[in-house]
């Protein structure tokens, strides 16, 4: 591809946050190399980034997978990056899914509009569940986000459909934000922000890694 159409090709930015061990690397690499890597610990938050096909056009995708979500210590940074968010819990955990709770009104308190879905893993695990779906949906009603049950391990076509919600939900955004920026200028001779204007200038502490 050549570097100026690389350039302009459309980009969506996505934050995976949630507690650790709730599978939040597994899902992030299944969902852009469909293989699974299980689970490991990471000390750094990684930045992924990979060139997909959607709805028959290039985009690019990064995904900052948050290493460790103490509620203490909340990753606005991440956040204010983003133009989406994905807030991960474990149904076996029902800390994580409390923590996941708590997460959801940070995320909503910084940026209300901010396109977020919550998703349940680990949904192969029903013997050792402990958040019951009804109260996964229930909480994503509260905060007017999404809701999905996955199993990362089995590879559920949820999980594609997750993403590319999401994908698809920034993709209608910008759009919309492209036309009304453009529109506003022809008016007044400036170009307005579309609210995603805290880009963290430090993003090269993020371990980069593209996939293929």
């Amino acid at each position: 591809m050549k570097t100026d159409d690389k350039n302009n090709m459309p980009k969506v930015r996505i934050a995976v946050i949630g507690k650790s061990n709730v599978g939040k690397s597994a899902l992030t690499v299944r969902y852009l190399t469909r293989r699974f890597i299980g689970e490991y610990r990471s000390n750094t938050d990684l930045l992924y980034r990979q060139t997909l096909t959607l709805n028959n056009s290039s985009l690019e995708v990064e995904i900052v997978d948050v290493c460790s979500c103490d509620i203490k210590a909340f990753p606005e940074e991440a956040i204010y990056w983003a133009d989406a968010c994905v807030v991960v819990y474990d149904i076996t955990c029902r800390n994580s899914f409390n923590q996941a709770s708590d997460m959801l009104q940070r995320v909503l308190n910084l940026r209300s509009q901010m396109t977020t879905i919550l998703l349940g893993n680990k949904a192969d695990l029903e013997h050792l569940r402990q958040v019951e779906e009804l109260e996964g949906r229930t909480l994503a009603v509260q905060n007017n986000c999404q809701f999905f049950e996955v199993s990362v391990a089995e590879n559920s076509s949820t999980i594609y459909t997750a993403f590319d919600t999401v994908l698809n939900d920034c993709r209608s955004i910008q759009s919309s934000h492209k036309t009304r920026k453009f529109s506003v200028s022809k008016m007044i001779g400036t170009l307005i922000g579309n609210g995603n204007n805290k880009v963290p200038h430090n993003e090269s502490r993020w371990h980069s890694r593209r996939l293929s």
